[in-house]
């Protein structure tokens, strides 16, 4: 009996163990590929490290809104695995999450209104064509992974 609850065990180990490994691996062959740096910045480096520190702060900035988001979703997993989810819990998280992002969303428009104010007028227009052709991209990648 023992022995039978060991090979149970062991195989599931090896099947989530492995839909671990294909999960990674489907994720790094999936993800959106965009040049760094971007073709509006080709030829123009100074321009290009500005921006890219510009945007480090902004990501930086970004990072305890996703670490919350984060947090707020190991929570509702934790409530869903339980043999009888409590829904009021899970709304009330469902809830947290979506203000967390709102803010997120708030904090990543107020960042790029500052960063394109601080800029000059080329740059300006270069991060401009660079959001708009990056934001077509990913729609376009959104589309492409949602048709299969």
């Amino acid at each position: 009996m023992k022995e039978k609850i060991l090979y149970i065990i062991l195989a599931v180990s090896v099947g989530v163990n492995v839909g671990f490994l294909s999960s990674i691996i489907y994720i790094n062959t999936h993800k959106p590929e965009f040049p760094c740096p971007p073709r509006e910045f080709e030829g123009k480096g100074e321009h290009f490290e500005r921006f890219r520190m510009m945007m480090d702060s902004v990501n930086k900035s970004n990072e305890p809104y996703i670490f919350a988001v984060e947090n707020a979703r190991d929570k509702l997993f934790g409530v869903l695995k339980s043999e009888n989810p409590d829904t009021h819990t899970v709304d009330s998280l469902l809830a947290s999450i979506s203000d967390i992002q709102k803010e997120l969303e708030k904090n990543i428009v107020r960042n790029m209104i500052k960063l394109r104010n601080e800029l000059p007028e080329a740059e300006r227009k270069m991060l401009i064509e660079f959001l708009e052709r990056r934001t077509q991209h990913l729609k376009n990648f959104s589309k492409t992974n949602n048709n299969r």
